[in-house]
């Protein structure tokens, strides 16, 4: 990709938490404009409302509908880089039939997520890792297996699956009902890992909980003693496109945004994502705002 004056990324998930991700990466592009032209656009994998992948009976039902979805991907758009900007779609994403036969070069979070965890851990020998999630990002284990190969103690770390939380943080990521969904989880992960003192690193590995960055950090503050520190793996995959281009430098470069949907995305979900990331993002801001509606944009078949 660092060769390439114009490329085009495509970044996807199963909801609006990796917007995130896509604003980040715009304003990284603004401050440091090493491509010519770049073209972003945010494919949401999520095929309609009521049928999300947290809630499909089984690993085979979640790899069959994203497989659609990274097909139409890589044929409408033709991406230099398909950035998944989803831990639970990074779970699923070798299980599709599109990871054994694509050339597109794909990235999964779940990768940024345990180099990051990993490197704190290693700094601080005695510290402790408590990893956040979805339910199906957390019960495949998909972390602390890869964590453990790359040789980090077993007994050093802890997943905590929060249950519907990613939805409601893309409804309203400051609410009342956002900030006692965090607490009531912290508070059952801190008496789930027998919580003695140590330093603590809380991996957000859900692209959504970033939104609520400031309500992670007012619960930690009290259940860990100012003993924890927050990662985010959405910062590692944003600074990642920014690493690849090497030393390349235009004056500016032209940025484009799109952001497409099989599914209709609410309003009210679309303003409260976009207030956030518009001073930093405006070109994402208003591509969410304005967001391309298509209801045959990949094949879906609900189970009935």
């Amino acid at each position: 990709m660092m060769l390439k004056d114009n490329i085009t990324i495509v970044l996807t998930d199963s909801g609006l938490g990796g917007i995130s991700v896509c604003a980040g990466i715009e304003l990284k592009l603004r401050a440091n404009p090493c491509y010519k032209e770049v073209n972003l656009i945010f494919f949401n994998s999520h095929a309609e409302k009521g049928s999300g992948y947290n809630l499909m009976p089984s690993m085979e039902r979640k790899a069959e509908v994203f497989d659609s979805a990274l097909e139409v991907m890589e044929r409408k758009f033709s991406p230099d880089i398909i950035l998944i900007a989803c831990n639970t779609l990074s779970v699923v994403y070798p299980l599709t039939q599109f990871s054994k036969k694509t050339q597109t070069k794909v990235l999964g979070i779940i990768d940024f997520g345990t180099e990051i965890i990993s490197a704190e851990l290693a700094r601080k020998p005695k510290a402790k890792a408590l990893i956040l999630g979805t339910k199906t990002t957390i019960g495949s284990n998909v972390h602390i297996d890869e964590l453990v190969s790359k040789g980090v103690e077993r007994e050093r770390l802890y997943g905590k699956a929060m249950p519907d939380l990613e939805s409601e943080i893309q409804y309203s990521p400051h609410s009342s009902k956002v900030k006692q969904m965090i607490r009531n989880y912290l508070g059952e992960a801190f008496k789930e890992i027998d919580y003695r003192g140590e330093f603590i690193f809380t991996a957000l590995c859900c692209t959504h909980y970033g939104y609520s960055r400031e309500v992670f950090e007012m619960s930690l503050s009290g259940l860990a003693d100012g003993k924890y520190l927050i990662l985010n793996p959405n910062d590692s995959m944003i600074n990642s496109v920014v690493s690849d281009c090497g030393e390349k430098n235009y004056q500016a470069s032209r940025i484009k945004v799109e952001v497409v949907s099989r599914a209709v995305l609410d309003e009210e979900e679309r303003k409260s994502i976009s207030d956030i990331i518009r001073e930093n993002a405006p070109l994402t801001a208003d591509a969410l705002v304005n967001y391309i509606n298509d209801k045959d944009l990949f094949y879906f078949r609900k189970e009935t």
